[in-house]
Order: structure tokens, then sequence, then C-alpha cells
């Protein structure tokens, strides 16, 4: 299929029914929705009354934080999409060398660390974001581009065989001088990015540590996906499985697909095509 734009209403900015997202490098993700839906332009955010002395309530501070986690959530997995990320790792304070329950400290030395490393390697592409260990401890989880650092095949200290999960080797960075590493290459981005997410949590959402702090660290030049609404009047999707659907009813009471999500890969020939026919519907609540 050939996804042409003359097809969809451009003129329509506050309803539609087609999100899709260009992620740069031949993904694309279409959100297709049975009824219109309605987008709010400009910025609804308050804009002014706090500062860094302000002292905010618990509860202000939980409504206010997580109104922002979906569009993080959002932001990080476009990030991890668009750019060729090559490692997912967690980079561990050693607590013994450095307050890692102290989340200035850490981020100074994460912020240290990735200098250190944009100097020695000279291009170097990175996303991370913070966890606050149930102890209180700070550690950071990310996705690195295609350097060649010192990555090192991990062993058992014990018997010194390598170390492997899920029959895949497991890697440390000895870049990181700071604590302990463990590192991953890359297979599927899609599930990398999806796993990532998962670390923007209602803990990290709503600690009251982190007001006006940034939940994740990504270096300059990164790529961002291009989003585009449209409204579409032609069963353009009808050849293609949807890898996610909330299926709800009509008025007469008929199963509907509500929302349905497709990922799909753009070929030389510029057609759009469906790599996986993987799919889940849930009943819409």
């Amino acid at each position: 299929m050939n996804f042409d734009k003359n097809n969809y209403n451009e003129k329509v900015v506050d309803n539609y029914n087609r999100k899709v997202t260009d992620y740069g490098n031949g993904k694309i993700e279409i959100i297709a929705y049975n009824e219109s839906q309605i987008r709010l332009l400009g910025s609804l955010n308050h804009k002014g009354g706090a500062n860094k002395k302000s002292i905010i309530s618990d509860e202000a501070q939980q409504e206010r934080t997580l109104k922002q986690s979906y569009t993080i959530k959002r932001r990080i997995r476009g990030y991890a999409l668009a750019n060729d990320f090559k490692w997912f790792v967690t980079l561990t304070i050693d607590p013994k060398k450095n307050d890692s329950y102290d989340y200035n400290h850490s981020k100074k030395l994460l912020l240290k660390w990735c200098r250190f490393m944009r100097d020695t390697y000279k291009k170097f592409d990175y996303l991370i974001i913070p966890e606050f260990h149930k102890s209180g401890a700070i550690h950071f989880h990310g996705l690195l581009g295609n350097i060649s650092a010192n990555f090192v095949e991990a062993t058992h200290p014990s018997n010194g065989q390598l170390l492997l999960r899920n029959e895949r080797q497991i890697y440390n960075l000895d870049d990181w001088k700071y604590g302990f590493t463990d590192c991953e290459k890359i297979i599927d981005s899609e599930k990398t990015a999806s796993y990532l997410t998962k670390y923007i949590t209602k803990e990290l959402m709503t600690n009251k540590e982190m007001f006006r702090k940034k939940r994740y660290f990504n270096s300059k030049g990164l790529k961002k996906p291009k989003i585009e609404y449209f409204t579409s009047e032609t069963d353009d999707l009808k050849n293609f499985t949807p890898n996610f659907g909330i299926v709800g009813t009509d008025d007469e009471g008929n199963n509907v697909l509500d929302k349905a999500i497709y990922k799909l890969k753009r070929n030389s020939n510029g057609q759009l095509i469906q790599t996986t026919n993987d799919y889940l519907l849930k009943t819409k609540k």
C-alpha cells in the first residue's frame, strides 16, 4: 500500500482518526480510531506561580507528575525507535565509593561520565533513565549508540564461565568507573523501547525529590519521529493486521475495533509492508 497524504484531509487539525508516526528509518506506526478524536492545540499547562523555592503538597505533586507520564513515555519510545541504538545498559553506583542515595550526586556522576564518553569516543548517543531502588539507592538504565567502548564479556565470578542470560552474552562496560554494569546487545528495538519505558515508574514520577527535575537524559542531536494527524474516509488499512487493538461495541451492540495500532515498514519502493502479524486484542473497559 502506498501511504499517500493526498488521501487525507490535512486541513483538519483538531479532529482526526489517524495518527501516523514516522521514525525516519522505515518504521511507521499508524493508530486508527473508529470514531473521530479531538486533538487540543497549544498548551493548557500552568505557566507561572511556582519556583524553585515553592513547597508542593504530595497530592499536587502526584497530580502534576502523573499527567506527564504518558508524554514522557511516548517521547522516550520515539527516541528509542528513531535512533540506531546498539546497547541496553544498567549502570550501578558502588555505595562504598559514592553516595548512591543522593540523587543530585548520582546525576552529576552520570553527566560527568557522559562528557567523558563523548570526549573519548567523539560521538556518543545515549538515552538514560534513573531508577530508585526499594532501598532508596539510584541506578540508571539506558540505551547507547554504536561506539567502540570497552565492552568485555562478563563471566561468573565462581567458575570463570561466560555469563549468559536467555542464551545471550552479558557484557560489562569498563568505561564506567563508578560501580558496576550490566550490558546487552539490542536484538529487537521495539521490545527494547517498550522495556525502557517501564522505568518511567510511579515512584519516579511522584517522588518529591524529582520536582522540576528531568526524568531522563539524552544526548544532543538524537533524531525525533515525525508525528502527523489525518482524517481518512477510506479503509486503507484493510490489508494489514492490527498489532494491538481495543474492541468496543457500537450503538447496535456490534463489536467494533475502537482503536487499532499497526506497526509497519516502508520498503525501497515506498510501499508499506507488515513484517509481523503478532497481535493483541483487548476489550474496552
